[in-house]
């Protein structure tokens, strides 16, 4: 070995020992976080007062067991508000004590979540990409934690939805049918806002799983149908209706309302108490839908940035969004963190920030409700997502920093993503 051949390895070695280390730091972060979710998730569930979002699934799981109507006035504020072929999915969990399962499901959400961060793992880089930064998936939980406490404080379903959704782009990318449009479906079911990933089948021409998608769509209707008969599953149809016409209209303009249709509406209702048409909510969706898909259209994001922009488009496109549907932000989240650059570090910052303060109990009830209905969550995810399209358009992708703060991108694609 020559001596110049000496001196460079003599320097590459403790530059190795330093990635080393930082990685298994990062992991142990990454660890500890997951350790503190699991125990909230288990501890929630065994308070009676807790999970009272998934209870709602349980209901109409006991009520489609029975045969009676799934929708009822009488539930007031906490009724079943998703479609009825829904109910069926929920039957395993209604057989056993509440308290098990909701800790159950919530359990599940936190495994769900390890899935999705083994699942969205970037290509390994080439030329002009940098490599994925190992804190991400640790920064962006913890960036993300209000959210995560929320969807466990109330046993939503947002996180099983996000595994859902990458199950299934990452099935379409590898050339599978079925089981993509099998995870799609059940997806929508869960919360049909989802349907807009089909925006990802589009663009990349997963016909077949579009189709398959349908397929099961069709095949999920068949238990409603075999216990309420034709008209009794049209009935219910008919209530699902009532009952979203009936609810969504107070909400939108309510201090949990966050989402991106809230915000245009805003503009024309600001803190009013007065209840918007229908006909409002619908244009604000229609419009909010058009930015976003102009914005993509504009960007040509690559895809595992365009499976990112549409996980968060789920959320930030919805009249009912609120603080805890937007874990599913977590993929570009932690695209925008691994990135390493300090504008969209200074982002993931204030989206913690946000997450962490402006809460009833960071600054009191009066003033939360003041500094919420300038819809703050909405704010700051329009400009992670003004962010992210504009570095699409100019990178190719995601702006990224390397080990020697050179400006690059990341990778295109995820793991087993395919590259055109």
């Amino acid at each position: 070995m020559t001596t110049s051949s000496q001196s460079a390895s003599a320097l590459s070695e403790p530059s190795s020992q330093t990635t080393y280390t930082t990685t298994r730091w990062a992991r142990w972060l990454w660890w500890l976080v997951l350790a503190v979710l699991l125990v909230a998730a288990v501890a929630v569930g065994q308070h009676p007062r807790r999970g009272v979002d998934f209870r709602v699934y349980l209901t109409a799981a006991e009520r489609f067991i029975e045969g009676t109507d799934l929708y009822r006035v009488s539930d007031g504020t906490m009724p079943f508000k998703y479609a009825p072929i829904t109910a069926p999915l929920f039957i395993p969990f209604s057989l056993m004590p509440s308290r098990m399962a909701v800790a159950l499901w919530n359990v599940g959400s936190i495994l769900a979540l390890i899935a999705v961060a083994r699942l969205t793992r970037r290509a390994p880089h080439g030329a002009g990409e940098a490599p994925p930064w190992s804190w991400g998936p640790a920064l962006a939980t913890i960036a993300l934690l209000p959210a995560f406490t929320f969807e466990l404080f109330y046993g939503q379903v947002d996180v099983v939805m996000l595994l859902l959704v990458v199950v299934s782009a990452l099935g379409a990318e590898r050339g599978q049918v079925w089981r993509p449009g099998a995870a799609f479906a059940v997806a929508v079911l869960l919360k049909p806002p989802a349907a807009l990933i089909g925006l990802f089948f589009l663009w990349r021409r997963h016909w077949k799983v579009i189709g398959a998608t349908a397929v099961f769509g069709v095949l999920l209707c068949l238990p409603t149908l075999a216990r309420y008969g034709w008209d009794g599953t049209l009935a219910q149809f008919q209530m699902w209706s009532e009952t979203l016409a009936r609810t969504t209209p107070p909400w939108v303009l309510s201090t949990n309302a966050q989402g991106l249709p809230t915000l245009f509406i805003s503009l024309f209702y600001p803190g009013s108490l007065e209840t918007p048409p229908g006909a409002t909510i619908t244009l604000a969706q229609l419009v909010a839908l058009t930015v976003f898909l102009v914005g993509v259209a504009w960007a040509r994001p690559g895809p595992a940035d365009l499976l990112a922009l549409c996980c968060l488009g789920v959320t930030l496109l919805s009249p009912l969004a609120w603080r805890a549907n937007y874990v599913l932000a977590w993929p570009l989240v932690r695209a925008a963190t691994e990135g390493r650059v300090r504008g969209n570090l200074t982002l993931i910052a204030v989206i913690a920030f946000i997450g962490t303060v402006f809460s009833d109990k960071g600054l009191g009830f009066d003033w939360s409700h003041d500094v919420m209905l300038m819809r703050p969550f909405a704010l700051i995810y329009t400009a992670l997502l003004i962010a992210a399209l504009w570095q699409v358009r100019k990178q190719g992708s995601l702006s990224a920093m390397t080990p020697g703060d050179t400006l690059a991108r990341l990778p295109r694609t995820l793991r087993g993503m395919r590259a055109s």
